[in-house]
């Protein structure tokens, strides 16, 4: 098994039905194991997924094209906002988050879909997480590498302050009206103001998600985690039942053979 196919599976395992996670990585992490893969232990001490990060998994195998679509936007506006950008297609830094924001509500609606087939109809806050992991994968540089491997085990961090600040500040206003350098420094009054005014209005935001949202997630964490457990401790038990079966079966082996030989033996003393 190479690097690469295993990864694919690593993928397809975070993609596949949430109830069989557990059941499904201890497969494949005996698998390795009789094979002597190295990689075995990383396997075996893969976490299952929260039910908002599973969903942004669903899509990453469902909906290819689309989730390639936002985090190439993503990866756009983040390029075009540094201050010397390497090439460039003619979009402005708005268009690209705009494609973003747009490109959001269709996927986690598509994500929310894909958790109510499951049996599991999406709240608010799990909606909100979906919601966070995207732009989160889309817009924050620290989740590129997440982006690339395509799946998630647990919720990402909100893009912070300063993450947002900046690309929001950016996109304000078209490139080519723009301040020099000079009046960004501090020398255009109106120009510091519209920046305290957009750090006044975002962190009134931040605080009113944070507050909304606190209390419902760690509700849903604590549920998702006796959920883990409970699946964990379940596997622990199937993988007992089927060791008591064999021997069991071991055990009725021995006693058929215990029975011929014992047939045996009175037939020859009749003889």
């Amino acid at each position: 098994m190479t690097v690469h196919s295993l990864d694919d599976e690593i993928r397809a395992l975070y993609a596949g039905p949430l109830d069989a996670f557990v059941g499904a990585r201890q497969a494949l992490a005996k698998r390795l194991k009789e094979a002597g893969d190295t990689r075995e232990a990383e396997v075996r001490g893969l976490r299952k997924p929260s039910v908002s990060a599973w969903a942004v998994n669903d899509l990453f195998a469902r909906q290819p094209h689309e989730m390639a679509a936002l985090l190439g936007a993503g990866e756009r506006a983040r390029t075009v906002q540094r201050p010397a950008p390497a090439g460039g297609d003619g979009k402005s830094l708005r268009e690209w988050i705009a494609a973003v924001h747009a490109a959001l509500p269709r996927l986690v609606a598509l994500g929310s879909q894909a958790l109510a087939a499951t049996g599991r109809a999406p709240g608010e806050a799990i909606v909100e997480r979906l919601r966070n992991n995207l732009e989160a994968l889309a817009l924050d540089s620290a989740q590129t590498a997440i982006a690339a491997r395509r799946w998630l085990d647990e919720d990402l961090p909100r893009p912070g302050f300063e993450v947002m600040a900046t690309l929001q500040l950016a996109a304000s206003e078209p490139a080519a009206h723009r301040p020099d350098d000079a009046r960004a420094t501090g020398k255009d009054p109106e120009r510091r103001e519209r920046i305290e005014q957009l750090r006044r209005e975002l962190a009134v935001a931040e605080r009113a998600s944070a507050e909304r949202t606190k209390a419902a997630a760690i509700a849903t964490e604590t549920a998702e985690r006796a959920e883990r457990e409970a699946a964990d401790a379940s596997q622990r038990a199937a993988d007992a039942r089927a060791r008591a079966a064999e021997a069991r079966r071991a055990a009725n082996d021995a006693e058929r053979a215990a029975t011929r030989a014992r047939a045996a033996l009175e037939r020859s003393e009749r003889e």
